[in-house]
């Protein structure tokens, strides 16, 4: 991994560092494992700092053996140094599991970096359930990872199709959503539980199932699927809150996010990109 910062204002390189928004751990990393380069020369972290100088980070992680590489063809929607945005098909767990110990995305991302001789390890930034195709963001290091959930906020929204015609054709569903039970993957809705909020607006009916687009406030597990359930409309192929069928017609189809990378030089122009947004429609449609 290699970062370019720009000085703004005269400083102490470490003390800089952290002004501009690094965390302690990663900056004590990459003095110990790392190299520090000031305007090409490489140097220590208690020298002074001025305005134009170019500030370069070199860390590599570690890679932790203990995750599987298989090979699969990834249907990836956006890339650069740090990020890797991928269209997950549905049926396919994001991270290792039991029953899932090569066949997930991490073990699929590990094995398309490393022929791509990028010795890292692969951070899920936004996971999707097993049954739920969409979009995923994945850091391809811890800091990156860190910089895209602090202070970051990432817009989602879904489409997915509901049994039954809504009343309402738009609007928020607030209710606080709690794990069933300690053992149980279930969650309801619970006034205990932690705020939930959805927000969805109806796209298209016919007969009695409807096309919804769906905005997450919040990030709760299974949160559209209980939220519509306790409306009376669970989402069509939902086995844990509906009825089963072929497959879950839920979809994460837009992402927009504020590029943590934005303006830190002017020497890469992937930094000068301050939005990504990345639109990716699903496979399946409202028919008769």
């Amino acid at each position: 991994m290699k970062l370019d910062y720009k000085v703004e204002k005269e400083s102490i390189l470490k003390d800089y560092l952290l002004e501009i928004g690094l965390s302690r751990r990663f900056c004590r990393r990459v003095k110990l494992y790392g190299k520090i380069y000031l305007n090409g020369k490489e140097t220590k972290n208690f020298v002074s700092v001025f305005p134009g100088d170019i500030i370069t980070l070199e860390y590599e992680e570690e890679e932790n053996e203990e995750i599987l590489s298989k090979e699969a063809n990834l249907d990836i929607r956006y890339e650069d140094e740090h990020i890797l945005v991928i269209n997950k098909p549905e049926g396919l767990t994001s991270q290792p599991s039991r029953l899932h110990y090569e066949d997930n995305v991490i073990s699929y991302v590990k094995s398309y970096l490393q022929k791509n001789n990028i010795s890292t390890n692969v951070h899920v930034v936004t996971r999707l359930d097993f049954q739920t195709s969409g979009l995923m963001i994945i850091a391809k290091d811890g800091h990156t990872h860190y910089l895209l959930t602090k202070d970051n906020i990432i817009e989602k929204r879904y489409k997915a199709i509901v049994s039954g015609i809504l009343i309402e054709k738009q609007g928020l569903i607030d209710l606080p959503i709690a794990r069933k039970d300690e053992i149980s993957i279930l969650r309801e809705i619970n006034i205990s539980g932690k705020k939930a909020v959805t927000e969805y607006k109806v796209l298209k009916e016919i007969k009695n199932k409807s096309l919804v687009e769906v905005k997450l406030h919040t990030g709760r597990t299974h949160q559209i699927r209980v939220h519509f359930s306790a409306l009376g409309h669970p989402l069509i192929g939902d086995k844990l809150y509906g009825k089963e069928e072929k497959r879950l017609m839920l979809h994460c189809y837009y992402l927009r996010f504020k590029n943590p990378y934005y303006n830190n030089s002017d020497n890469n122009s992937l930094h000068k990109l301050e939005f990504i947004e990345i639109k990716c429609e699903p496979d399946f449609e409202l028919d008769e």
